[in-house]
């Protein structure tokens, strides 16, 4: 791991983030401590489009009485209320 100042990553930022951006990970000092560390990102986290269309797949389809359940409890809920229409 490369270790520069804070100083110099200031003044060379466009440089350091391509660097980073090619693989390279730096360790930000200042007064010759470390206070900061600059990496590529890890793996996206969540789930691929492929992942969320197979776990859609294998869901149980909704039947007439989760409907029915569904409309009954919106129409306990009453109108909404504030500015974040429901």
């Amino acid at each position: 791991m490369v270790r520069l100042s804070a100083t110099e990553v200031a003044r060379n930022f466009s440089a350091v983030i391509n660097r980073v951006g090619a693989g390279e990970e730096i360790q930000i000092v200042r007064n010759g401590a470390p206070v900061a560390e600059l990496r590529p990102p890890s793996r996206p986290r969540g789930i691929s489009d492929t992942g969320w269309k197979r776990l859609c797949e294998r869901l149980s389809a909704l039947d007439e009485d989760f409907a029915r359940d569904v409309r009954a409890a919106r129409e306990q809920a009453g109108p909404a209320v504030g500015k974040w229409p429901s």
